[in-house]
């Protein structure tokens, strides 16, 4: 089951992948950012097996590529590695399955007004910066969209006022956003 995401947090998935495209999308932004607090650490392959299903993933400086599969005894067949050196020297064709739901701009004032509580006068300076950062339209709004904007928020944020005010304030964004789904 191939995957692609992008360092913005795109998922692109092909066939059955497609029912892990969201967790696909979140585990790799977790892992961009572990990559980036590490500095100068360079990762290029993570593989993580468990009894019934195994991921591998191949990270550049663009995104990662990657494959979901069952593992052969506790481990990593190496025609599945081979497969991954293949997709990173010529990509597979990935589909992109749609973005998700719109969502009611509403939910950014909400946003504004909770940022306003970590950073005070700089609310808007750094939600208008993080939007424009982001690629956002407010006329076409979609959770995605919402998700990667609370990321880069708290990145931001955590600039300021420290990283456990940065993790408090992503965290509050995301149960705001849990709430409202």
């Amino acid at each position: 089951m191939p995957f692609s995401v992008t360092k913005a947090g795109m998922a692109l998935v092909a066939g059955p992948a497609a029912a892990y495209k969201e967790q696909l999308a979140q585990a790799s932004l977790v892992i961009f950012e572990t990559i980036s607090a590490l500095g100068e650490v360079k990762i290029e392959t993570i593989e993580i097996v468990g009894e019934k299903r195994g991921v591998i993933m191949d990270l550049d400086a663009d995104g990662l590529i990657g494959s979901i599969f069952e593992p052969l005894q506790g481990s990593v067949p190496a025609e599945y590695w081979q497969l991954l050196r293949l997709m990173r020297a010529k990509p597979a064709k990935a589909v992109a399955m749609g973005r998700m739901v719109l969502v009611d701009a509403s939910i950014l004032d909400k946003i504004k007004t909770i940022l306003q509580e970590y950073v005070g006068d700089f609310t808007e300076r750094i939600f208008q910066n993080q939007m424009k950062n982001q690629g956002i339209n407010i006329e076409e709004l979609h959770g995605e969209d919402v998700r990667r904007l609370i990321l880069a928020l708290a990145k931001a944020t955590s600039m300021i006022v420290g990283r456990r005010k940065g993790r408090e304030l992503s965290s509050r964004l995301t149960d705001l956003v849990k709430g409202g789904e």
